[in-house]
């Protein structure tokens, strides 16, 4: 049986959630075929494994104790364990899911480190997740592909705060520019909330993103995959409700209420769909992403784009857990494919620049 690895936790503002997702993925691997591997990642960035790991009533009072060190090497696809100054293999994966929220993790690092360890994963690439984990980012690429966001400014210096003020005139909304779970988010209606709600932001984030505040609008979510014929799916569209002027973290994960599927023109459902589709097309994607839209009448403006959403969006697509589990399958299934189309593409040639004598730049070359 497959080894699949889930890996989840993290050091971010958002890593109980994260733990959740992990959890949840883990168990709908259940009586499909393939062996999860639970790899939680602590607030520290310390790697464990553990059966222990599978049950979130164990995280209440985590006992590390009871749990293995693991880490991973360059070129080699097994998971070892940490024993002192030894290391010792506990099987090789096959796939590997990202269920990481949040920096290290969420933004390509867990990418970045499977692929140097040649397993494949079955969670965004490098690109996808990087340009979605920062939110500049994300409209310099929606500004290149020409979908719709609102305007705003990414604050640097002091002086961005004057160019805001001329440029999007106010309310404003300050969002720190990389994270999720609406934390760190303030709105601001004048000059002295506008430096409050950046100096809030920069608590969490080095960078900061103030965007023109839309008011009376819906908050719409789309969730995507692609499966493993490459069919790009989209779930049924959700619209969360929430209490105060923001989506709350409360509202996204402890008593928020929703309307599924949303209740919009079809016209406008379809058109989410075909942007969502067209996101999830040029930016490369793999696996389960959720973007967020605001529609107001009949504009629609992307909000932002989840490269690993919370529980990853199962509740999008499915009634059921064992429903969810085929949808996964179908993800490691095309993991597992990509890889081997990767792995036959040329990554050597023999050249004879390192046999030249005085090669520019070299550390021998003439002076």
């Amino acid at each position: 049986m497959k080894n699949v690895a889930v890996i989840f936790g993290g050091i971010s503002v958002e890593h109980d959630v994260s733990v959740i997702t992990g959890v949840l993925t883990l168990n709908c691997f259940k009586n499909i075929g393939y062996n999860p591997i639970p790899i939680y990642i602590d607030t520290e960035g310390v790697f464990y494994t553990g059966e222990i790991l599978k049950d979130i009533e164990n995280y209440k009072t985590l006992n590390k104790k009871k749990l293995k060190r693991v880490t991973f090497f360059n070129g080699d696809n097994n998971l070892y364990q940490i024993k002192g100054k030894k290391h010792k293999s506990l099987g090789a994966i096959s796939v590997a899911i990202n269920c990481t929220h949040g920096e290290y993790g969420e933004d390509g690092s867990i990418f970045g480190l499977l692929k140097l360890s040649k397993i494949p994963l079955a969670s965004p690439s490098l690109l996808g997740a990087s340009v979605s984990m920062d939110k500049y980012a994300t409209k310099l690429f929606l500004k290149g592909i020409g979908v719709k966001y609102l305007p705003c400014v990414n604050y640097k210096t002091q002086q961005d705060l004057l160019v805001a003020e001329k440029k999007l005139g106010f309310p404003v909304m300050v969002k720190p520019a990389r994270l999720g779970s609406s934390i760190g988010i303030k709105k601001a209606s004048n000059k002295d909330e506008l430096l409050e709600s950046v100096n809030y932001a920069l608590k969490f984030d080095s960078k900061v993103l103030i965007e023109k505040c839309l008011e009376n609008f819906k908050e719409i979510n789309c969730a995507v995959y692609k499966n493993s014929k490459n069919e790009i799916i989209c779930s049924p569209l959700e619209q969360p409700f929430f209490k105060g002027e923001i989506l709350s973290f409360d509202d996204k994960y402890s008593s928020g209420e929703r309307e599924f599927p949303a209740n919009l023109e079809k016209g406008i459902t379809q058109k989410i769909k075909n942007i969502s589709k067209k996101v999830y097309e040029e930016l490369g994607f793999t696996g389960i992403i959720r973007i967020d839209f605001m529609v107001k009448e009949n504009n629609v403006y992307l909000n932002e784009i989840n490269s690993v959403p919370g529980s990853l969006s199962y509740y999008l697509f499915s009634e059921t857990f064992n429903d969810f589990s085929k949808i996964l399958k179908e993800n490691v299934l095309l993991a597992e494919k990509n890889f081997a189309i990767e792995q036959s593409l040329t990554k050597k040639i023999t050249t004879s620049v390192l046999q030249l004598k005085g090669i520019k730049g070299g550390k021998g070359g003439k002076k």
